[in-house]
């Protein structure tokens, strides 16, 4: 049974007490003097922590509740009214957007950085920004095969890596005992997509010696990264990956154990997301799966925990009471980042609906 949550209200006199929000942005700022009475509300028979339900599910454990991990990382720019491209590489800006959206929200994970180019960025890929938002200006294949000869220790030293670890560091140490810490990254298939095109699945697939070994060298890349992150403090890696196409599946799940088996061992929880859930065989080595009411019609199909990905766009299925009710719904998470373009108004309906379905 999950814990529940009480709520108890009481007045407090003032006289001139001053309060302020620690964001003076979109979320609001207060900052004058309140007389008379007011009232607070503290949350009595406090759940577990979100740090220690993360431990419990990286080693394979019932949790003693569920999670409510949000993906809002590039919506904090926009809350500060500040440019995306800036924003993304000033780990002073972002770390502080994202403590102000921490103490109003009070999320279960906060997301340090999501990125599904930042991989391909490193590598030398260049971004076009020109539009507000990043887009991929594809290499040659020649380039690209060049790209991926790089040593994969040292990507992290490349492209807005160090920003990202410099926010998870500081966040670390802003937000100790609080929410987990979250990165979002993409999946090997997704990068060697964006830098080879559509046909390296194909080619994938049919096991050309070019493809295979690309692939190969970006799983140890994202290897390397994923060491990093752990280091600087991570506790939830989330994975945006492309469907692994059946005829490779085998071969993907033994390349990726390595991976998820890092992640734990340097206490992370892995965490996968593709378009329709992943039908893995070794659910032993096997990452927390996303599962998607929009697509998986007919709920969860595992005996192991999973994480329930609703909509970021705000639209929410009509019914997804089927898999609130399923225990083994270890956490209610966005399907992916929510976007930048998303209102503010719609935000706060989502982030109500999740929270009702986590108390749940």
């Amino acid at each position: 049974m999950w814990l529940s949550v009480h709520v108890v209200e009481f007045e407090v006199q003032t006289s001139g007490v001053r309060l302020m929000w620690a964001d003076k942005s979109a979320l609001g700022a207060i900052n004058r003097p309140l007389q008379g009475s007011f009232k607070f509300q503290f949350e009595c028979g406090l759940p577990m922590m979100p740090v220690p339900v993360v431990k419990a599910l990286i080693q394979r454990q019932h949790p003693a509740r569920r999670l409510f991990v949000p993906l809002i990382f590039a919506l904090a720019a926009k809350l500060e009214n500040m440019p995306l491209q800036k924003f993304v590489s000033n780990p002073t800006k972002i770390a502080n957007s994202l403590v102000a959206l921490y103490q109003r929200l009070r999320p279960d994970g906060v997301t340090c950085y999501f990125d599904l180019f930042i991989i391909a960025e490193a590598l030398g890929c260049r971004l076009d920004w020109s539009t507000g938002s990043p887009g991929l200006e594809r290499p040659s294949r020649e380039t690209a095969l060049r790209m991926l000869r790089q040593v994969p220790g040292e990507i992290k030293q490349h492209g807005r890596f160090p920003v990202a670890l410099e926010v998870v560091h500081r966040l670390q140490g802003t937000l100790r005992n609080g929410p987990a810490l979250v990165v979002g990254l993409p999946g090997p298939l997704r990068v060697a997509q964006q830098i080879f095109g559509q046909n390296i699945l194909q080619e994938i697939t049919e096991e050309e010696d070019d493809a295979l070994d690309s692939f190969e060298s970006l799983v140890e890349i994202i290897l390397s990264v994923v060491q990093a992150f752990c280091l600087a403090g991570t506790q939830l890696l989330y994975f945006d990956e492309l469907d692994v196409p059946p005829e490779f599946m085998s071969s993907w799940e033994d390349m990726m154990i390595a991976l998820w088996k890092t992640a734990r061992f340097h206490g992370a929880l892995p965490v996968l997301s593709t378009p329709h859930s992943a039908h893995l065989q070794d659910w032993a080595n096997a990452p927390l799966i996303c599962m998607k009411p929009a697509v998986d019609e007919s709920g969860a199909r595992t005996e192991e925990s999973f994480a329930l990905a609703l909509p970021a766009s705000g639209e929410l299925p009509a019914d997804v009471s089927r898999w609130i009710q399923n225990r083994r719904c270890a956490m209610v998470m966005t399907d992916g980042e929510i976007p930048y373009q998303l209102d503010i108004q719609k935000l706060e309906q989502l982030l109500t609906a999740m929270r009702s379905f986590v108390a749940s």
